[in-house]
């Protein structure tokens, strides 16, 4: 613990060297304090008093030789004393004299005198600053949560690449090996168990820190606690636990882009990622915009990256390395519903953005959903329907609601293998009987897709990010959803999983005694690789999947070992075509 006032510059302060004398009652530790500054570890056995001591101005933070004179009241009489004090004050302009009162072992009793010394300090004006040399509880769980986090593998030690990586963050710097091992070296011979299979403990870590702060480098210490988030008074500082989230003006947003020749973004941005309560984009809404804009056009993501400069200040090859992946959710909403947004209404036609994208971290993983809102469609291309996720919106208050969301269903994607989920918006209000021939629920059993998910924008709170959650986790992952939908309709996950056995047999035939590692294209291996995916083939067995799972077989067909019999002499008369064509391209090459 430590206080100090600021002092203005004098003139005396600029000195050539600087003189320290130590004076105290006797065994307070003067002279344990010389001698661990100058062998860097406690001596065992201490003399009554140490020798002067010059320490090089090349070796000091200042660059001033410094000399550090011990007293010792068994040796020296209060006429040498005066003489020591005299020396030091023709130094200084009198009564400028800077003083530090040092509170030594103040690790054996369990009070703080700072209570005590603070009035002294005010009386005293020439008092620069107070340390009690001594680690007290605060600092001891403020070090240990420290060593925790530094320990990344949780194995209860700090490995040399842990002590490395906690000295870079701290001091920006690393340790050389030899430094590491001299470090393990001074905690081995003063504590037994401070180093445990090559690594620093908890005791170690904790003890070297009590050897900074007994030799007086509390600088160490304190320099580690900041790193870490740390006040003076050893608490968390408000902005360490809850950081501002950064945004950028309008005026910040043209500065950026005056490396362009013209303004890159359009005014529906900040309709379409994240904003603060003025409006501007945040860091993450910033992030989220670049992903979108390589969605909707790589190349032209690639020249504002050039003119960014991305490629120099990254000093990688190109702009190329900068590109992520993200996952897209198609939304269709009933027109009704779209546009009876309030805030939808206040947005002017050119700020009005149909798509949104923000961060979901599902199981962990750091994931763009880029939601685009395609409702306003009368009639849906190819490539609109093409997406990781749909999202089916309906509006619970009004009761022709529904059937725009079933009708895109059974039109689009009730064949296909993309996760569907059909949303209950405006859940909050009163639900009414939807007109059409199922209810939203039966629909979804019958489909086999997940039960409609309430959702509401009308709450003080923002609204949940289950939903989002829950779009991402099924565009992650299709093939689960695929196969819980098989699982419903079949009864048990064995037979597909039998299903997809025989695919991977029919495969492996095509592959088998082909050894291949060029990439021309026009070998045997390129070709049958290339035939294996190609979407032609892999529309077909879709169709197989469906027409075998969901139409022409019969749960008695399943339980029957003749119809896997049947399945599995099918797709070893395939295989066998398959080599037959292998053998007719091996015969024209």
């Amino acid at each position: 613990m430590r206080a100090g006032r600021a002092r203005p510059q004098r003139a005396a302060d600029m000195k050539k060297d600087v003189r320290i004398l130590l004076v105290g009652e006797p065994r307070v530790g003067k002279t344990s304090l010389i001698m661990s500054l100058v062998s860097e570890e406690f001596p065992e056995e201490v003399p009554p008093r140490a020798e002067e001591i010059t320490i090089p101005a090349d070796v000091t933070p200042e660059r001033v030789p410094t000399h550090i004179v011990d007293y010792s009241e068994a040796e020296q009489s209060d006429e040498q004393l005066h003489q020591e004090i005299s020396q030091v004050f023709n130094k200084y302009v009198p009564n400028e004299l800077p003083l530090i009162l040092v509170g030594n072992k103040s690790d054996l009793v369990e009070y703080s005198s700072m209570e005590t010394i603070l009035p002294i300090m005010n009386q005293y004006t020439e008092i620069e600053t107070c340390v009690e040399c001594s680690m007290k509880p605060a600092c001891i769980k403020a070090l240990t949560r420290i060593f925790k986090i530094s320990d990344q593998d949780n194995d209860g030690t700090l490995n040399d690449a842990e002590l490395n990586f906690f000295q870079r963050i701290c001091f920006n710097t690393p340790l050389a090996p030899q430094a590491l091992e001299d470090v393990k070296n001074v905690v081995r011979k003063h504590i037994s168990d401070g180093v445990a299979d090559s690594g620093l403990t908890l005791k170690g870590f904790l003890f070297l820190h009590t050897l900074f702060i007994q030799r007086g480098r509390h600088e160490t210490t304190w320099t580690v606690l900041r790193r870490f988030g740390y006040d003076d008074d050893l608490d968390l500082t408000p902005e360490y636990l809850f950081p501002i989230d950064c945004a950028l003006s309008p005026d910040e947003l043209k500065d950026l882009f005056k490396v362009f020749p013209y303004i890159p973004w359009g005014p529906d941005v900040n309709n379409t990622v994240c904003t603060n309560e003025r409006g501007w984009i945040t860091y993450q809404g910033f992030l989220s915009q670049w992903t979108f804009t390589t969605y909707l056009d790589v190349q032209r993501c690639l020249e504002y990256l050039g003119y960014l400069g991305y490629s120099i200040l990254t000093e990688q090859e190109s702009q190329a390395s900068a590109i992520t992946a993200w996952l897209l959710c198609s939304i269709f909403t009933d027109v009704t519903l779209h546009k009876s947004g309030k805030r939808q209404k206040k947005i002017h036609d050119d700020h009005k953005s149909y798509y949104a994208i923000n961060t979901v971290y599902v199981y962990g993983q750091e994931k763009y959903l880029l939601l685009h809102d395609i409702s306003e469609s009368e009639f849906l291309t190819e490539a609109e329907i093409i997406c990781d996720v749909v999202c089916l919106v309906y509006d619970v208050t009004n009761p022709k609601s529904f059937e725009y969301c079933a009708r895109i269903f059974k039109q689009h994607f009730m064949d296909s293998r993309i996760p569907c989920l059909i949303i209950a918006a405006k859940s909050d209000l009163h639900e009414v009987k939807q007109e059409y021939s199922i209810s939203p629920a039966d629909f979804c059993r019958k489909h086999k897709m997940p039960p409609p998910q309430a959702f509401t924008c009308n709450t003080a709170d923002a609204p949940s990010k289950d939903i989002f959650v829950k779009l991402t986790t099924m565009a992650m992952y299709p093939e689960d959803h695929y196969r819980d939908r098989l699982s419903r309709d079949m009864g048990s996950t064995d037979r597909i999983e039998n299903l997809r056995k025989i695919w991977v047999f029919l495969k492996t035939a095509f592959h088998a005694r082909l050894r291949c590692m060029c990439t021309c294209n026009r070998c045997t291996f390129c070709i049958c690789q290339n035939f294996l995916n190609s979407d032609l083939l892999q529309s077909v067995k879709n169709k197989i999947f469906t027409a075998v799972l969901n139409r022409h077989v019969t749960q008695a067909d399943l339980k029957s070992s003749t119809f896997w019999l049947r399945a599995s002499f099918g797709a070893t008369v395939f295989a066998v075509l398959g080599f037959a064509m292998y053998k007719a391209l091996l015969k024209q090459r």
